[in-house]
């Protein structure tokens, strides 16, 4: 776990949290951004925990890894909307987005959770977004207060076209464990306990496209 923060306050804070979660371990932390591209490459860690919202993603990708570190980012509202629509393009490496005042068990939570490959996104940023956006989503008119994301959606339809969770993992390009956490949400938000059931509940709200 490493973490990266813009001012002495935040970096001691979340040096704090993660040093208070009993299955976390901070191998490393630093104030700015200056030489981060290095000290990741030479820190092998799960999680990046930054506050504010991350410009260029691809900056911190480790030179010498094919893969990129999972990040969790803590950003003040007015970038709820930019880090949402980021965490779901395919080649995002984003893996959880939380409010500036998220409490230090939340960010806990999102860390463990990014380090299984699982994506959280708060609730606060989710009903933000909804709230602002000019052209809200399928999901959110067909299902109000139990939206289906863009990605679930996508998820959903390729459900409904026979495709297991490796095939959508390969098509999506993400993890097999976040398909699953996909398919686990879309069931709860769907209400329903299979794919079969889920394809149908889709098609009768207008969420599959036929």
């Amino acid at each position: 776990m490493f973490v990266c923060a813009n001012s002495t306050a935040e970096l001691n804070r979340l040096e704090s949290v993660v040093r208070s979660g009993p299955t976390l371990e901070l191998v490393g932390s630093t104030l700015g951004r200056t030489g981060i591209r290095q000290q990741l490459a030479e820190t092998h860690i799960d999680v990046l925990l930054e506050c504010s919202f991350i410009d260029d993603l691809e900056e911190l990708r480790s030179p010498d890894d094919s893969e990129s570190v999972a990040k969790v980012l803590l950003v003040p509202a007015h970038e709820f909307g930019p880090t949402f629509t980021a965490i779901q393009e395919a080649d995002s490496t984003i893996r959880g987005v939380l409010p500036l005042w998220a409490s230090a068990r939340e960010i806990q939570i999102a860390i463990e959770a990014a380090a299984n490959g699982l994506l959280v996104i708060h609730p606060d940023v989710t009903e933000h977004v909804s709230r602002t956006s000019d052209t809200p989503s399928r999901a959110a008119s067909a299902f109000p207060g139990q939206q289906l994301s863009p990605r679930e959606i996508e998820v959903l339809n390729l459900l409904a076209l026979g495709l297991g969770n490796k095939e959508i993992a390969k098509r999506l390009k993400i993890s097999d464990h976040t398909v699953k956490f996909h398919v686990t949400s879309i069931f709860n938000k769907l209400n329903v306990s299979s794919r079969t059931e889920a394809v149908a509940v889709g098609i009768r709200r207008g969420l599959v496209v036929l």
